[in-house]
């Protein structure tokens, strides 16, 4: 299975891939951890690593190009979870000519939805424990009274608009583009994880009728 997880910030879509790749037996691909990890080991492209410190997007070629190295692996050869990438029609685009000459094709893009002010209550109310790494909700998941809280920067709520403006500027043609396609797949992304991954099987299940 070739799947897509699509969602904005704060969606459920940490949860849901874990879910997916231990049900389904394949690995996720995350883009930004990639590019995080390719510049830490020193094997990142010193032009993509220049425009990374300064706060840039790295070029779309760069993403392909480590996506295509990527799949080689053994762990991808019954599919992968892309998550974080595409987020752009070019970027769609790119993705589907690398798997054409794979012979490859998307069974399914997945969008968690959710409300733009519950995704707001989420991320600005999530707090991290330093010494644990242990991630709390002040509301839904309070911490335990010892812990030594951190407010990440960019779920604080200026930062938190910004993410969300960026997400949904992004993405606007994107689902458009694969809901005409047939692939996209609109799961409601509100209850409880277990809930949301039910609905999540399901759409895949569609996806696959004959495995339904």
């Amino acid at each position: 299975m070739i799947a897509i997880l699509v969602g904005p910030p704060g969606s459920g879509k940490g949860t849901q891939a874990k879910v997916l790749t231990g049900k389904f037996g394949i690995p996720q691909i995350s883009t930004g951890d990639m590019l995080r990890a390719a510049k830490a080991a020193g094997t990142l492209d010193p032009q993509y690593r220049a425009i990374m410190d300064a706060g840039g997007l790295v070029p779309d070629q760069a993403m392909i190009d480590l996506i295509d190295k990527r799949i080689d692996d053994a762990d991808c050869k019954n599919g992968f979870l892309l998550d974080g990438f595409p987020r752009t029609v070019p970027q769609a685009e790119a993705l589907e000519r690398l798997l054409a000459g794979r012979s490859l094709t998307i069974d399914a893009v997945l969008q968690l939805d959710v409300a733009r002010s519950l995704l707001e209550e989420r991320l600005i109310h999530r707090r991290t424990d330093k010494r644990s790494g242990q991630i709390y909700h002040l509301v839904y998941n309070p911490p335990p009274p010892d812990a030594e809280l951190e407010h990440r920067a960019d779920d604080r709520p200026e930062a938190v608009g910004k993410r969300l403006d960026a997400y949904e500027a992004m993405t606007a043609a994107l689902l458009p583009y694969y809901e005409a396609k047939g692939l996209l797949r609109r799961v409601d992304g509100v209850g409880k994880p277990e809930e949301v991954t039910a609905r999540v099987l399901g759409a895949l299940g569609r996806a696959h009728p004959e495995e339904s």
